[in-house]
């Protein structure tokens, strides 16, 4: 099994060494790691060509134009020659040197494969489950994150990001176990989702903002679905995001 590992990177020069590394020490070798920068105005490059010769099997590509995390991702999705998709963050790492190991050994042809994740920050780390028996749980899962998740490859080109927003994972990730026709669970943790970074993405205040970009493409998936309890969850969800973007109209 071939893994084709994606890191979007922007200003986030601190923590690529812990990223990469990380990657590096890996005891299954046959993965390659794409690399896609979003036009960084730090000295990451720098952390970038190091490692880049360190890896056996490494594509650096820089964006010409801003993309954010989701375009940088579909950037390096549609580059990638692996047989499934896994993802990490340019602050984030991997608990140990056996994931990708463990990954290959569990998967057998699934769509998906979920993968528990641990959140640590300053005062605690935290091991959050991705443990669903069906996609009734899974819809309502606690995160939406496209790297808690090894994708098949080509599954994940029908999928791809929502560019132009942050947030973007929300959207793919209800089409994501909307479309899948099966999926698995890992049973332990694989990533350290670094906290500390007061630089994250995950750490703005605006993110009510952001429903006005994904409430439409939550309305074309809806539309599509046979009728069900995912259906009227989804249905439940989109009106708690309409209801979000209408009070946001009144403050003006």
């Amino acid at each position: 099994m071939k893994f084709s590992v994606i890191v979007p990177v922007w200003n986030n020069e601190k923590w690529l060494d812990q990223c990469f590394k990380s990657i590096l020490e890996q005891t299954y070798t046959n993965y390659e790691v794409i690399i896609v920068d979003d036009m960084s105005t730090d000295n990451g490059m720098k952390v970038i060509k190091k490692y880049q010769k360190l890896f056996n099997n490494c594509k650096v590509i820089k964006n010409k134009t801003r993309r954010l995390n989701g375009g940088s991702r579909n950037v390096g999705i549609a580059e990638a020659s692996g047989d499934y998709v896994i993802c990490i963050d340019c602050d984030d790492k991997f608990t140990d040197n056996k994931v990708f190991e463990d990954i290959n050994n569990k998967l057998n042809g699934e769509d998906i494969l979920f993968l528990d994740y641990i959140v640590h920050t300053k005062d605690y780390d935290m091991t959050c489950s991705q443990h669903y028996n069906n996609k009734y749980e899974a819809l309502r899962g606690y995160t939406c994150a496209l790297w808690t998740r090894c994708v098949k490859r080509n599954f994940l080109l029908d999928n791809l990001q929502k560019e132009g927003t942050l947030f973007e994972d929300l959207g793919q990730n209800y089409r994501l176990i909307v479309h899948c026709n099966s999926f698995a669970y890992l049973g332990r943790a694989t990533h350290i989702w670094n906290r500390l970074n007061t630089n994250s993405i995950s750490n703005m205040t605006q993110y009510k903002f952001y429903q006005f970009n994904f409430c439409g493409e939550i309305y074309e998936l809806i539309k599509e679905m046979p009728e069900g309890e995912d259906k009227e969850y989804l249905k439940g969800k989109l009106r708690e995001y309409l209801n979000s973007c209408n009070q946001m109209v009144k403050e003006l």
